[in-house]
């Protein structure tokens, strides 16, 4: 009789054990592999744009040791024939800064195979400067504005 009843608190304890092994599965399952949440992919996304298209401005150059916010507030004056051109490879404000931008973003955001749309524009739908795609869907958008001739729009979209 003694010996039946070993056997069952053993074999109740092994069913709790067993509890505990398939409650830590759907823990791992449905916890630490579930996808991030929409809010802090959308967090995430934003300050993205934003610390891009910052630093992106702020970004010293070897073109007369200006800044791209320099270069594009002469950009902004005249697109067309801009005044400064930089000594070591000849090219005009807006070129520069295209160029710089494409190298940037191409070792950046398309090497984290981020999408992105960027933009300079006085009008939007007349822009100085663009670069990627355009978002098809869902996106968080960064705009500084850069006092020139007029107010000229810097615009960074990462596509979510």
């Amino acid at each position: 009789m003694k010996n039946k009843k070993g056997q069952m608190e053993i074999m109740g304890l092994a069913i709790v054990i067993m509890l505990l092994i398939v409650g830590m599965l759907f823990v791992v399952r449905f916890v630490i592999t579930k996808e991030p949440e929409g809010y802090k992919k959308e967090f995430t996304q934003s300050q993205l744009a934003s610390n891009m298209l910052n630093t992106l401005l702020k970004t010293n150059t070897d073109c007369p040791d200006l800044t791209i916010t320099e270069l594009l507030q002469d950009c902004g004056h005249n697109p067309d024939n801009p005044a400064i051109t930089c000594s070591n490879n000849g090219k005009k404000s807006c070129q520069f800064v295209e160029d710089t931008a494409k190298y940037i973003f191409n070792q950046t955001l398309d090497e984290w195979n981020i999408n992105y749309h960027f933009t300079v524009y006085f009008e939007e739908d007349n822009p100085i400067i663009e670069l990627g795609s355009t978002c098809p869907n869902d996106q968080k958008t960064e705009i500084f504005p850069i006092p020139s001739y007029t107010t000229l729009f810097t615009r960074l979209d990462i596509c979510g």
